[in-house]
């Protein structure tokens, strides 16, 4: 075995690798150092980023009373902080 350091010239373009390691596989995406692979990972995890996000208010929404009538953002989170400071009070008394 020789012990060296190899430098590689970078990805030019987005490549992606599928490994396997027993039955579990795997997607490897190398998106490359240049201008146009971080424009993509940024628009992409934005994207990602707000999909959650909605799922999520979506979820809390169904968990509320009432909150599915809320359409502003603001609006429904207020409702869903008011909902669980009253989940908060009750506990406490019950204590």
């Amino acid at each position: 075995m020789i012990n060296r350091l190899v430098q590689h010239q970078p990805t030019q373009y987005p490549t992606l690798e599928e490994l396997s390691i027993g039955m579990i596989k795997f997607k490897a995406f190398d998106l490359g150092c240049h201008q146009i692979a971080r424009r993509v990972w940024k628009d992409y995890y934005a994207k990602v980023r707000r999909e959650k996000i909605s799922e999520r208010m979506k979820y809390l929404q169904d968990l509320v009373p009432g909150c599915n009538k809320i359409t502003d953002k603001a609006g429904m989170l207020n409702e869903i902080i008011n909902y669980v400071q009253s989940l908060q009070r009750q506990v406490e008394v019950k204590k």
